[in-house]
């Protein structure tokens, strides 16, 4: 039957010859020499961070020798980024970031390429469940894919945020930079001097906002004859979010109605328009988050930017693709029936793009066989 190929090894060619060969300028980020960085390589465990770059060649000069699996930078701004000691560094300010991961949102895809594994009596099955429907235990083993469809979702739960960020807190779009994150979401990046000192608690209190933590129909609503209204009928903000839920529930923008028929509208509205963030990332004011145009040390895709307009117009896996020449023959034992834009069936020999097999490999899927054709 052969060795199993070696995720490591393989991975490692392939990842060579993207950093030997990409524009060292697709890498650059904002005031570089003040970013903290860090890196994992193939066949090490954990992270070695505390290094800093006086400037562009000399990160691009690292990714060709070193060639890691996952790239970081800080979105914190530092005076001495490399000092090992955290108080040390200097803190300076931090931008605004935003991440989006389709584990947080529902989709229908998930039955196609996620597994759960039951720890306590082997049950198993695919889709996502919270806890085991045999014996009830919440410890659950999980191996995720993704596929065309749920990064698509996760592409419009970053259009709501990017409503909020415009309409609701007045920054322009074009101040926005959103990068797939080469695996299961999207990070949206706000580097306004505005928005540099905020605090953890300021940051905190944007996420409440755009989850829609919080509304409460009581304090949104005026008593009036016959039930109550919207405070106010402003068409920005939550009150414009309510007013068009109404229309769409009720036909009309500001309707009398009881406090529990708003309150159910107000369910609605968060259910329909908030946007699905991770708090602990946008809080953190001190956070790693994937380097532009890397690649993903799970995945072989490229962490790739994004204007907005972008977003709207692009394909998200095209734009990610890294290795899209030749074909690859694998012997897939156990995996999912969907990955990407590509479908596996049940299994078996199969050829596959370049990309997609090297996603295979790199996720965990169980390869017997992986030769380049």
């Amino acid at each position: 039957m052969g060795q199993a190929p070696d995720p490591v090894k393989v991975g490692r060619k392939y990842f060579e010859w993207y950093y030997r060969s990409a524009d060292p300028r697709d890498f650059s980020v904002t005031s570089l020499p003040s970013r903290e960085f860090a890196f994992s390589y193939f066949g090490e465990e954990g992270m070695r961070r505390h290094i800093s770059f006086g400037g562009l060649e000399e990160l691009a000069e690292h990714l060709r020798t070193a060639i890691p699996r996952h790239a970081f930078y800080s979105t914190a701004y530092y005076r001495d980024p490399g000092a090992k000691d955290m108080e040390e560094k200097g803190w300076l300010g931090a931008d605004l970031v935003f991440d989006i991961d389709v584990d947080h949102v529902e989709t229908p895809c998930k039955e196609l390429h996620d597994k759960w594994i039951c720890k306590s009596c082997g049950a198993s099955g695919w889709g996502s469940v919270e806890r085991c429907p045999r014996c009830g235990s919440e410890a659950i083993e999980r191996h995720t894919w993704v596929c065309e469809t749920c990064i698509n979702v996760a592409r419009d739960e970053v259009l709501k945020l990017v409503d909020f960020l415009e309409m609701d807190f007045g920054f322009s779009r074009h101040e926005l930079l959103v990068t797939f994150s080469g695996h299961r979401g999207f990070h949206v990046h706000l580097e306004s001097p505005e928005v540099r000192e905020l605090s953890q608690d300021s940051r905190r209190e944007i996420v409440d906002y755009v989850k829609g933590l919080g509304l409460d129909a009581r304090f949104l609503t005026a008593k009036t004859r016959g039930g109550y209204k919207l405070r106010y009928e402003a068409p920005l903000g939550w009150y414009g979010r309510l007013a068009r839920w109404a229309l769409i529930k009720v036909g009309s923008e500001n309707p009398v109605l009881s406090l529990s028929e708003w309150r159910s509208i107000v369910e609605e509205s968060v259910t329909r328009e908030a946007a699905a963030v991770d708090e602990k990332v946008t809080i953190d004011t001190k956070r790693l988050i994937r380097l532009p145009n890397s690649l993903h040390g799970k995945t072989g895709l490229k962490v790739a930017p994004f204007s907005v307009d972008e977003l709207e117009n692009t394909s998200i896996i095209d734009r990610a693709k890294v290795f899209t020449e030749g074909e690859v023959a694998v012997r897939l034992e156990e995996g999912p029936k969907r990955v990407l834009d590509v479908d596996l069936g049940s299994g078996g020999v199969l050829t596959l793009p370049t990309y997609a097999a090297l996603y295979l490999l790199l996720n965990g899927a169980k390869l017997l066989k992986f030769e380049q054709r």
